[in-house]
């Protein structure tokens, strides 16, 4: 009998998502519950989305997902990036909540130069673990991004990354 994790719920949706867009992705790698790995190829391009989720945001209006990376998670997308060339590296993050309902759920695109502009993937201004936060602002048509390389105020002002929430239908 299979079991079914809690991870395939989340992971679950951003297949739905794919699938109801038209796209038919395939697990590239799976080796835990924290992260996959997929490849889809689609009439614009190839693939390869490297998927997190997480349930439990921080803020009470303002809503904040915070994405982290091992070291090891840091290299296997350095490996990713580099061995797969031939496809375009996409981040997938799905935003969740314990109590699901239909508006307190997101899956944010990310491509892979606005992941490198949050994410120091070679460690050489930030330290720890390395981060990538996602902020929704009600109201707002785009997410919020920033990380442990790139703070969400500089000099008091907006230093974080507008991305568009439809991102998932550009593919």
């Amino acid at each position: 009998m299979t079991t079914i994790c809690k991870a395939d719920y989340y992971y679950g949706a951003l297949l739905s998502a794919l699938v109801n867009g038209g796209l038919a992705p395939a697990l590239f790698e799976k080796d835990n519950d924290s992260r996959q790995i997929y490849t889809v190829t689609t009439n614009k391009d190839s693939y390869i989305i490297y998927t997190k989720y997480h349930t439990t945001p921080s803020g009470s209006e303002d809503f904040t997902w915070s994405f982290t990376f091992s070291d090891n998670e840091i290299q296997e997308i350095i490996n990713v990036h580099e061995n797969h060339s031939d496809k375009t590296l996409i981040f997938a993050f799905i935003c969740g909540q314990k109590q699901v309902s239909d508006n307190n759920q997101i899956i944010a695109i990310v491509r892979c130069d606005e992941f490198v502009a949050c994410v120091d993937v070679n460690k050489q201004q930030s330290r720890g673990k390395q981060r990538l936060s996602v902020k929704v602002i009600k109201g707002s048509p785009r997410f919020r991004i920033y990380g442990s390389k790139r703070a969400d105020l500089l000099d008091g002002k907006d230093n974080t990354i507008p991305i568009e929430r439809n991102r998932l239908r550009e593919l």
